[in-house]
């Protein structure tokens, strides 16, 4: 979503300068939906609406989830940005509870290679490094989800401050595409290509254990003026 950092300032910068001025608040954060930058308006007492950005340039070796057997290497990556934009709603000084959106533009993809002797198993069928030299793919999720959290500090409050955001994004069940290189004739055929559907299937159903719904957790610290 290439227009969420503009969603996001536009709803934090137009609106009456006499509200502006009173209920602010920016904040850093670190977490789940990665390091980045907050901005906060107080449109109430007990209502803030907040954006941000953060980014989260993480790669992770997948063997430690799935045995992919010996010799070979792979690589998960997970998405590089996260914006987010919504609601919290006050129940007291500190503690609120909130929601919105989270735009995601980037997908999760994976890559895995074939050393030496290795082999793979795809869709019942045993091939070597000179049938398939490599795996890549992408986890499809959807680029915009709903979230809810609940949290601790109130970033309008006037001063500078800790915040604790508990939280889960509701991404839904991700869609696995899968492409492999080596042996063109082998890999474009049809035999191959219905096993790597199979695989493609395996993939969404495992992958949907623990990338369905995307854990928030950010702590942060903010400075408000105002409220």
């Amino acid at each position: 979503m290439k227009y969420a950092p503009v969603v996001v300032l536009a709803v934090l910068i137009l609106v009456p300068p006499g509200l502006s001025a009173q209920r602010l608040g920016i904040a850093a954060r670190a977490g789940t939906i990665g390091v980045g930058a907050e901005g906060a308006l107080g449109l109430a007492d007990r209502l803030v609406i907040r954006g941000g950005i953060g980014f989260l340039p993480v790669e992770i070796d997948p063997t430690s989830l799935w045995d992919l057997g010996e010799g070979i290497s792979a690589t998960l990556r997970l998405p590089d940005k996260w914006y987010n934009i919504g609601m919290d709603f006050y129940l007291g000084s500190s503690f609120r509870v909130g929601g919105g959106i989270l735009f995601k533009p980037e997908d999760l993809t994976l890559s895995g290679t074939l050393t030496g002797s290795a082999s793979i198993d795809i869709g019942g069928q045993t091939y070597t490094v000179e049938d398939v030299a490599g795996i890549t793919g992408k986890l499809i999720s959807k680029d915009k989800a709903p979230y809810v959290l609940i949290g601790f500090g109130k970033h309008t409050s006037s001063g500078i401050g800790l915040f604790l955001d508990l939280g889960m994004v509701l991404l839904g069940d991700p869609n696995a595409q899968l492409a492999a290189t080596g042996n063109s004739f082998l890999i474009n055929s049809s035999d191959f290509q219905s096993r790597l559907q199979t695989e493609e299937q395996g993939l969404e159903n495992k992958a949907g254990t623990y990338f369905k719904y995307w854990p928030i957790v950010n702590l942060g610290l903010r400075f408000g003026i105002g409220g």
